[in-house]
C-alpha cells in the first residue's frame, strides 16, 4: 500500500519558498524546408516541486519517522497534498531533505518529484 503524507505534518510549503519546474517535454525534428516539426515526448512525464515547511519538534520527529519507516528514506512514492487543493498527488523524495533549527521551529526543505 502506498504511504500517505501524515496528517500531523504541514499541508503546504511556505509560499515564498515554493518552486516547481515543469519538464521539457517537446521534441523538435529538423526538416529540409520550413520550421522544425514538434511533438510531445510523452504523456506520462515527471516534474519537480519543492520548498520549505516550518515544523515543530514533534512534527519534525514525525517527519523523520515517516521518511525512515514509511517511505524507506525516500525510495518509495507516497501521496502528498496537492498545492491547488485537488486530490493528493503521487510523489517521491528527489534528494535528501535539509533542515535547520530556527529558534523553536525547524525549517525543512523538501524536493519532490511528481509522478504520473
Amino acid at each position: 500500500m502506498t504511504a500517505i503524507w501524515p496528517d500531523d505534518l504541514p499541508r503546504r510549503f511556505i509560499v515564498s519558498s515554493y518552486q516547481e519546474a515543469r519538464p521539457d517535454n517537446v521534441v523538435y525534428s529538423e526538416v529540409s524546408i520550413g520550421p522544425a516539426k514538434a511533438r510531445r515526448r510523452t504523456t506520462a512525464n515527471v516534474w519537480d516541486q519543492g520548498g520549505t515547511m516550518v515544523m515543530t519538534y514533534s512534527q519534525y520527529r514525525s517527519f523523520l519517522r515517516f521518511l525512515s519507516n514509511d517511505i524507506s528514506d525516500g525510495a518509495k512514492a507516497f501521496w502528498f497534498p496537492d498545492r491547488l487543493g485537488g486530490e493528493n498527488i503521487l510523489v517521491r523524495v528527489k534528494e535528501p531533505p535539509k533542515a535547520t533549527l530556527d529558534g523553536n521551529l525547524w525549517q525543512v526543505s523538501i524536493a519532490l518529484e511528481v509522478l504520473p
